[in-house]
């Protein structure tokens, strides 16, 4: 073996580049962070060649100091931090004192900056590293960097980039990203002077969120907002309607930083389980503020990925305000051929004139009230809502034994009912069976208009819910005759080390010898003639994902195929006061609006259309 020697400083260099400049968006990154640290309202990217030729990033920030320039060039010089226990409590986006210096040893570089107060600028000029010259410039106040021929010094980089067009995709990806994260900066991405991209910077996440997305798919975005221990979370996610095949529509802000973060990715899907149908990705852009003292953002050169001291807090906090924000009206999709209601997001001036939308107040007459169920009950009687005054005495029809307000006649009864506020678009609103349409769907009239309701998936997701609520209590039902399981070798090792798990669900399996096991009980509510069946769908999950498998995500496969088996299905008829009854259930579920499979369980013709569509 060779002897042990120091490397030189400029060979040091390029390798310790190599961890923060891996591409042009790198480069993107690290530039413009810099910029929003600097304080800018402004900043302009131009690319050529997607960036492998030149990048420069213009902003209007505060600008560097005469004096500093030659420091800032310096490995770990930076103004962010003074101590090791800064690192503790970081809230700028660039703290290493890396990025200038990295990106300078692997492209040639000029760094042109004024400060506010000083009458003339400096421009500096580096190459692979080296300083070529220092010299007085005209400029405006901010900075400007100009990066050419990146990785013109270590050639095997250079040869693993890909072509223009997909650099500059990616750096574009970035920008976006940033733009949502700050929507009060305005950015602007050009592409040889012509403009490609641009953010108004108003301060209103919607005007970002359309600059990047586009005003159709933000009219199918929900308001997020939500504060529990110190954690707040705003943005906006997507309606089940508004999907796609992979997770690259996740966008995570933590404390103004886009982060790359799997686990909040993940806890996003989780959210949406049973809204979506398999193998489609939800769409959300979700800002959280954080204690910076709970998170660890010193463990990725680029800074990309963060680690949080309380990960399961942060993680529960994210699926209950996603939860909450998708419990609303607003995700019913429209009958085809239809025009959705416009969405519940704020366009502003800087981006789209638009008028109001209609208020749509609540008609109360002698024979229905138009109003809202929610999901609580007081003494085993339905408690409505009403969606204009609090504390207000309204009359409406009292709830029956049979849970049926309404026959078809007319009321069975009124009293006098105080009713609360809700938030407007809440909840399901009360609908009037009118006719079911074979050979699965019921018609029902509402306060906005027809709705169609599938029977089958309506039913799926009242007894989907009915099973977790009552997942917990682990009640069983024994079989009359034991179903006898052969299982493979493979199956019979997963029932082995997953048996703790079938257990928990209500399942008792006894094992009779060999590969060969009994089972002797099921869940209660277990669909009849389909236990081996069903119990095998529960041994394939765990086959299909090994240790990647979740408790909660069993319980929710076992609830959906109990749910399925057991709904009405497509045909059955059903009477006047089954219809009523089952939609009453439906709008006391949690999400009444998809079955646990994601397909939605109501659709509506809004009068509107129906109006006109009669010329009316």
């Amino acid at each position: 073996m060779n002897n042990i020697i120091l490397l030189d400083e400029i060979t040091a260099s390029r390798i310790a580049a190599g961890e923060v400049v891996e591409r042009p968006v790198s480069v993107v990154k690290e530039l413009v962070e810099n910029s929003l640290d600097a304080g800018a309202g402004r900043i302009v990217v131009d690319l050529e060649e997607g960036g492998l030729a030149t990048i420069t990033v213009v902003d209007d920030g505060a600008g560097i100091k005469s004096g500093d320039l030659p420091l800032a060039l310096e490995r770990h010089a930076t103004s962010k931090i003074r101590h090791a226990s800064d690192l503790g409590r970081i809230v700028t986006l660039g703290f290493r004192g890396e990025a200038l210096p990295s990106i300078a040893a692997v492209s040639k570089m000029s760094f042109t900056t004024r400060t506010s107060d000083a009458v003339t600028g400096t421009k500096v000029q580096v190459e692979g590293g080296a300083l070529v010259a220092i010299t007085p410039a005209g400029c405006p106040p901010g900075a400007t960097v100009k990066v050419k021929d990146l990785f013109y010094n270590t050639p095997a980089r250079r040869k693993t980039m890909k072509g223009p067009s997909s650099e500059g995709a990616m750096c574009s990806e970035i920008i976006s990203r940033l733009a949502l994260a700050r929507p009060d900066v305005c950015f602007e991405l050009k592409t040889k002077g012509r403009r490609v991209f641009y953010s108004p910077g108003s301060g209103n996440l919607i005007d970002s969120i359309i600059a990047v997305y586009g005003v159709q798919q933000a009219r199918e975005m929900i308001t997020v907002s939500a504060e529990k221990d110190n954690i707040k979370i705003e943005g906006f996610t997507g309606k089940p309607s508004l999907s796609r095949s992979t997770r690259n529509h996740i966008c995570i802000i933590i404390n103004g930083r886009y982060v790359r973060c799997p686990v909040l990715s993940v806890a996003v899907e989780e959210a949406y389980r049973t809204l979506l149908p398999y193998g489609r990705k939800p769409v959300a852009m979700l800002s959280l503020s954080i204690n910076p003292e709970l998170l660890d953002i010193n463990v990725h050169p680029a800074k990309l990925e963060v680690r949080f001291l309380k990960e399961a807090e942060v993680v529960g906090a994210v699926i209950n305000a996603l939860r909450e924000a998708l419990r609303t009206k607003e995700v019913i999709p429209p009958a085809a051929g239809s025009r959705a209601k416009p969405a519940l997001l704020p366009i502003t001036d800087a981006t789209l004139a638009s008028g109001p939308e209609k208020d749509h107040r609540v008609t109360i007459c002698n024979t229905q009230a138009s109003m809202l169920f929610e999901n609580t009950t007081v003494n085993g009687d339905i408690e409505y809502i009403n969606r204009q005054e609090t504390g207000a005495e309204i009359v409406c029809p009292a709830v029956t034994a049979d849970n049926n307000p309404y026959n078809h006649t007319g009321v069975k009864g009124e009293e006098k009912i105080k009713c609360k506020s809700s938030a407007e678009g809440k909840r399901l609103p009360y609908l009037n069976a009118l006719a079911q349409l074979t050979p699965t769907y019921i018609l029902a009239g509402g306060e906005d208009g027809l709705y169609i309701i599938d029977q089958h998936a309506a039913h799926e997701r009242i007894l989907y819910e009915e099973h977790m609520a009552n997942a917990r209590e682990k009640h069983s039902q024994y079989l009359l005759a034991p179903v006898m399981l052969e299982l493979e070798h493979r199956e019979a090792n997963t029932l082995t080390d997953r048996i703790l798990w079938f257990t928990d669900a209500g399942f008792v399996i006894e094992h009779f010898g060999g590969n060969t096991f009994l089972l002797r009980s099921v869940p209660l509510h277990f669909p009849t003639g389909h236990e081996k069946e069903l119990f095998m769908d529960m041994l394939d999950y765990f086959q299909e994902r090994g240790p990647g498998a979740s408790r909660d995500e069993f319980c929710h496969r076992l609830g959906s195929a109990v749910a399925c088996k057991n709904a009405i299905k497509a045909g059955d008829k059903l009477s006047f006061s089954a219809m009523d009854a089952l939609l009453q259930r439906l709008a006391q579920a949690v999400n009444p609006f998809t079955c646990p499979h994601g397909r939605p369980t109501v659709i509506v013709l809004p009068y509107s259309d129906l109006e006109k569509r009669f010329k009316r």
